[in-house]
């Protein structure tokens, strides 16, 4: 797989991470660039808007800035030192998508959100606008993670099939394949289904039927693991509630890092966007979420 060439960190805090050390530590193995964007969002400028105010920097913006180059400096690098620019902002959600695009990172790494996102939708948070809004790949990264991962988990649905679930299928497994490249680490991937209601209800009545939906699913799955190579210990294939199966899977392989789709919130797709913003509200370990391309 192709190495990263530009991997992009954002940081809104002046502390040490395991965002950062991943940050360093995957722009040393696959000798992409490394820029650092610092975020500052400023109460100040919220109430100098509001008072018609000329938006000069602020003074807690000074420091930000000087405290993240002082952390970046003291970091041990292994190849060409991070590039490094910060924007102060009242409203930096608004920004940040425009500035992901200019600068077309491979990779986009960030610390895993304070608190659940679903408690930030009121807030507008920059973590909702990232996750939904960034073109490129998004790691979350959670304060425990090890530098770099050794064991990643991409979590694709085969129910319903449409062309444009087919693609963001494959564009997990390549983003998964490419990550567990630059690593060294194991990849392993997992397809949840649910059964319908009426089989739950009743199982031994519906014993085949369940059998029948069960093999009409398993197909498309080994379909798409067998074009990615995936060999057959590898790949998981469970019933269940789709952020309690990968949970277990992620306890149970040892996993650092769970890659995963974000759609649009209707149909099928609310499905996995619920799950994805569910893994990442109370991270288990790390979560490389991909938006599908763009439909041609």
């Amino acid at each position: 797989m192709n190495p990263y060439r530009r991997i992009l960190l954002i940081m809104t805090e002046v502390r040490a991470s395991a965002a950062l050390s991943r940050a360093m530590a995957l722009s040393a193995a696959s000798g992409a660039c490394l820029h650092v964007l610092g975020i500052h969002e400023s109460a100040e400028l919220r109430l100098r808007h509001a008072l018609q105010e000329p938006a000069l920097p602020s003074a807690t913006f000074t420091h930000f800035v000087s405290g993240l180059k002082a952390l970046i400096d003291v970091q041990p690098a292994a190849g060409v030192r991070p590039g490094f620019e910060a924007m102060e902002s009242s409203s930096p959600r608004d920004l940040v998508s425009g500035y992901i695009a200019r600068y077309a990172p491979d990779l986009v790494i960030k610390d895993c959100p304070g608190c659940a996102l679903f408690d930030q939708v009121a807030q507008a948070s920059l973590d909702q606008a990232l996750l939904h809004a960034s073109a490129a790949p998004l790691m979350f990264v959670p304060a425990d993670a090890p530098a770099l991962p050794g064991s990643v988990l991409v979590a694709v649905d085969v129910a319903s099939p449409t062309s444009q679930k087919d693609s963001l299928n494959h564009e997990l497994l390549a983003a998964g394949q490419q990550l567990a490249a630059q690593c060294r680490g194991q990849l392993h991937v997992l397809s949840v289904y649910d059964l319908p209601v009426a089989m739950l209800a009743n199982p031994d009545l519906a014993g085949p039927w369940a059998d029948e939906v069960r093999e009409s699913l398993k197909l498309p799955f080994d379909a798409l693991v067998d074009a990615h190579g995936i060999p057959l210990s590898h790949r998981y294939f469970s019933e269940g509630a789709p952020t309690r199966v990968i949970k277990s899977h992620i306890v149970k392989l040892k996993i650092d890092v769970v890659v995963v789709g974000v759609v649009q919130a209707r149909g099928w797709a609310r499905l996995i966007g619920d799950t994805t913003e569910r893994l990442v509200s109370h991270a288990p370990c790390s979560i490389l979420a991909i938006r599908p391309a763009p439909a041609s």
